[in-house]
């Protein structure tokens, strides 16, 4: 997955054994030749950008959100001749190629950023998440780097939303910007913990509901792409 590209952004599929498929709408995507990458990969057209209609991608927390059953995360691009509108944290277009499975985030954000100083232009918030990857930070702990970065906070949230769908009687619980990360030991994925639960108050003459939780996001400090974000030198 070497070959340099325009506006590289990230989405979550689906691996099948009979090829990959957007997870939310169960579309196959066809088997097509590249000759930029010089070898068959995967894509995905409609028919115009009308309406809602296109094949959106998106920085890597947004793709973490749609990560499923079976889903892994890969590296995709416009077709150079495809119709795409470009927003500062994605787009979306009438053909998207793919470029290949991410391998690891230091090699995906290598990747974007060689191909912005190549001259490929890039999504903004992705080249913006890009440096602070490669960013020097030997020295700082796990727990360090979460305290300090809200980047990795967002990271860890993100990554932790395929979990994070808790029902308690008709209200449901999920991942805010201020749900609490708590690092344990091991490569622990992140994955909400804690349980909601509603309590029943006497006020004023009527009973009143209130919904209290424990609910916090448990990471390993070993997870992979927290700890290769720890080793950048």
């Amino acid at each position: 997955m070497s070959a340099m590209m325009s506006y590289i952004a990230f989405k979550s599929l689906r691996v099948c054994s009979d090829g990959l498929y957007s997870p939310y709408y169960h579309t196959k995507w066809d088997e097509v030749y590249v000759p930029a990458l010089g070898r068959l990969t995967y894509s995905l057209c409609t028919d115009s950008l009308d309406g809602e209609q296109g094949v959106y991608a998106a920085t890597v927390g947004d793709a973490w959100r749609y990560m499923e059953k079976d889903c892994r995360l890969f590296l995709v691009t416009p077709d150079p001749d495809a119709e795409t509108e470009v927003g500062t944290k994605g787009w979306r277009t009438t053909c998207a190629l793919v470029i290949g499975e991410v391998p690891s985030l230091h090699d995906a954000a290598s990747l974007i950023l060689a191909s912005h100083q190549a001259g490929y232009p890039q999504v903004n918030d992705i080249l913006r998440w890009a440096r602070f990857v490669l960013a020097p930070r030997t020295g700082l702990t796990v727990r360090e780097l979460v305290e300090q970065s809200v980047e990795v906070r967002r990271m860890i949230r993100a990554a932790a939303y395929a979990t994070i769908r808790v029902v308690c009687s008709d209200h449901t619980v999920s991942v805010t910007g201020s749900t609490p990360i708590r690092i344990v030991a091991g490569d622990k994925r992140p994955v909400l913990v804690g349980q909601p639960c509603l309590k029943t108050h006497f006020r004023r003459g009527r009973f009143e509901r209130t919904l209290s939780t424990t609910l916090c996001i448990e990471v390993g400090e070993d997870w992979p792409p927290l700890k290769s974000l720890c080793q950048t030198s």
